[in-house]
């Protein structure tokens, strides 16, 4: 008897394993998957701006990076800049551009050493700084009135994946790129404004996987097929729990993870459990992680502690 209707996954072109280098850019639920990579011990650069949820501030901060265009005061509003997430913030102006470009300094270098990159789209809906007339990725909590709130077209969209794919591709001739479209409905729009918006990625992520070399993972449609219970899902009833992130991330192993990282994933997880435990003689605990993590780095170099 089947009790959820699972969905087939292909495999990625090329699998991770722990000599890989990877790149997650996008949602919060890019940050979900960077996390379970980063805790196995792969060698992974999370989000370098911070969380991005729409396709076109993606573009123009991978555009930035890429042509090493760096970040000036012109760019900042007092203590932040529209263009990048709160995660960047200063009081001080010149730390502000400072964390701009050692931010585009580590995505710039990140991308031409990858071998994999996954980009994961959130939302169409995003809001247009008016007196500026710029799509910003922060609203950084400014008044309601600055912005104009619209809805991306699929070509605007499809548009800013082509470039992305483009730029990437000539600046990495060897990066795989992944897309996956954030199962984290974003309600607060509306409940008919959140299934149009996911519509409208979801097609122009489609069509650009068709017509490029560029691959997608079903994390959206697991969430909705296979975990169609609020068991999985944190007390806002939005964003997944944990349960449903290990669950998710079990069929991204499926998918895209070569079955020679099991063994030393394993050893890794216990060290992780270990460093986490709450020790009563906390030199004897130290002494215990510091011969676990000598062992593991001579047997499996390649791997991030």
């Amino acid at each position: 008897m089947k009790l959820s209707t699972p969905v087939p996954i292909s495999n990625l072109p090329v699998p991770i394993d722990h000599h890989s280098k990877v790149v997650l850019l996008g949602s919060c639920f890019t940050e979900n998957i960077g996390s379970k990579l980063a805790y196995y011990g792969f060698d992974v650069a999370v989000n370098p701006f911070g969380i991005v949820f729409n396709s076109t501030s993606l573009r123009i901060l991978v555009e930035r990076a890429i042509k090493n265009q760096s970040f000036t005061l012109a760019d900042c509003t007092d203590h932040f800049s529209y263009l990048v997430h709160s995660d960047l913030n200063s009081i001080d102006p010149e730390k502000l551009v400072f964390n701009l470009n050692t931010a585009l300094q580590n995505l710039r270098e990140s991308l031409k050493k990858a071998t994999h990159l996954f980009i994961t789209l959130g939302t169409s809906w995003i809001y247009r700084h008016v007196e500026k007339d710029m799509i910003v990725a922060n609203c950084h909590k400014q008044p309601q009135q600055l912005f104009r709130k619209e809805l991306l077209s699929i070509d605007v969209i499809q548009n800013d994946l082509k470039r992305i794919y483009e730029l990437v591709t000539t600046w990495n001739k060897e990066i795989a790129i992944t897309y996956t479209l954030s199962p984290v409905r974003h309600l607060k729009d509306g409940f008919m404004e959140n299934q149009r918006s996911k519509a409208r990625l979801h097609e122009a992520i489609q069509i650009h996987v068709e017509s490029t070399f560029a691959s997608y993972f079903p994390a959206y449609e697991i969430a909705m097929d296979e975990l169609r219970d609020y068991r999985f899902y944190a007390r806002d009833m939005v964003h997944l729990n944990e349960l449903g992130i290990d669950f998710i991330w079990s069929r991204f192993c499926e998918s895209g993870i070569n079955t020679n990282t099991l063994t030393p994933q394993k050893a890794v997880e216990k060290y992780r459990k270990l460093s986490q435990h709450k020790a009563t003689d906390l030199e004897l605990h130290q002494q215990q992680l510091a011969k676990m993590k000598e062992q593991l780095n001579s047997q499996y170099p390649q791997i991030k502690l």
